[in-house]
């Protein structure tokens, strides 16, 4: 039913349940797995005068780097093959385009990640998300 799934990650515990969830669904229907995590760079980093782009690529590649791990891990225990992607920008945009750029045919996300506060005063991103794509979004608490 299933053929190419996006998994978005921050690394936070509800991440991680999502990725369990999507590693069964990925083994059971044999689909492509994208684990994708958004670094938004901190303005006070862009901002700064004289900072090498290799600053900041190396700074989205840690960051990056560190959402990814865990989940990577978790879908190599289940046998899964996994494709990592890190990506500049928010995190709700970058979800969205990532869907349309795989050709996603499901998202399973967390329900909640890091910025919990902030998403209960914007909206949360897996909100944003769902209301943006055309694809299922499943939402794992």
């Amino acid at each position: 039913m299933f053929s190419r799934i996006l998994v978005p990650t921050d690394g936070s515990e509800s991440a991680l349940k999502a990725v369990r969830v999507a590693a069964r669904l990925a083994a059971e229907q044999h689909a492509e797995v994208v684990l994708l995590t958004a670094v938004p760079v901190p303005q006070s980093l862009v901002m700064a005068a004289g900072v090498a782009d290799d600053v900041i690529d190396q700074y989205i590649e840690d960051q990056g780097a560190a959402a990814l791990a865990s989940g990577e891990a978790l879908f190599q225990e289940a046998g899964v093959g996994v494709e990592t992607k890190v990506v500049l920008g928010s995190a709700a945009e970058v979800i969205v385009n990532q869907a349309h750029v795989v050709e996603a045919d499901l998202v399973v996300m967390g329900k909640r990640g890091h910025g919990e506060l902030r998403g209960l005063l914007l909206g949360s991103v897996s909100a944003r998300v769902a209301h943006q794509l055309t694809i299922p979004v499943l939402l794992v608490p």
